[in-house]
């Protein structure tokens, strides 16, 4: 019995020796031709207090004073930047991008979070106030808000409350009248089932916030 609990014990040493190798827990720096980081840029993974929640992102551009892009991810939780770093979108050769992850996915994930302060005007908050953390550490007076699929949702909705702090919102895949396919889909796939009358996204936000 002890030798094979030492074993194992071994066995999950190996491995996890293997992902810090493979995996150093930091974002890759830019390089200029001589292989030295490359001068001005900036390649971070930070964590932000975020209107009273510790929230992760990675920031990452060859030119740090270039235009500030903020990124939502969709899902609800799916945090992207594993899917950019296999698939590049080469953003970062012209922007300063900030990938964001939204309170409760990727770095921003917590167990001490109220899911009642998982709702769309909660993120919709959350992603001004990540956008003037952008706007005063680079000082740039207006950003770009980008979002994709579910974070689109809300990031609509931030664009629409703030619109004076962003040069442009692009919605990629844009999410409107949800609840409509929800319902159609619901009846097709459960004929005679019917959605709650409120769910997590339609719910208002509460005061309380999560605590590190």
């Amino acid at each position: 019995m002890m030798i094979a609990l030492a074993f194992l014990l071994v066995c999950v040493i190996a491995v996890v020796g293997v992902l810090l190798v493979l995996s150093p827990g930091a974002p890759i720096l830019f390089l200029g031709r001589d292989g030295t980081p490359l001068a001005g840029s900036i390649s971070e993974k930070l964590l932000v207090d975020i209107n009273g929640c510790a929230q992760g992102m990675f920031i990452r551009g060859k030119d740090r004073t270039k235009p500030v892009p903020l990124l939502l991810h969709g899902g609800p939780g799916m945090p992207e930047f594993a899917i950019s770093q296999n698939d590049p979108t080469v953003l970062e050769n012209h922007f300063v991008v900030c990938l964001w992850g939204q309170c409760g996915s990727g770095l921003s994930f917590n167990t001490k979070i109220p899911l009642d302060t998982l709702t769309e005007a909660q993120l919709a908050s959350d992603a001004i106030a990540v956008t003037n953390y952008l706007r005063a550490r680079f000082a740039q007076d207006k950003v770009y808000l980008m979002a994709h699929s579910g974070g689109s949702f809300f990031g609509i909705q931030a664009a629409a409350r703030a619109p004076d702090l962003y040069h442009a919102y692009i919605g990629v895949v844009q999410i409107s009248r949800q609840l409509d396919p929800e319902r159609a889909h619901t009846h097709t796939w459960s004929s005679g089932s019917k959605l709650p009358a409120t769910t997590p996204w339609r719910r208002n936000s509460s005061p309380s916030r999560c605590s590190r």
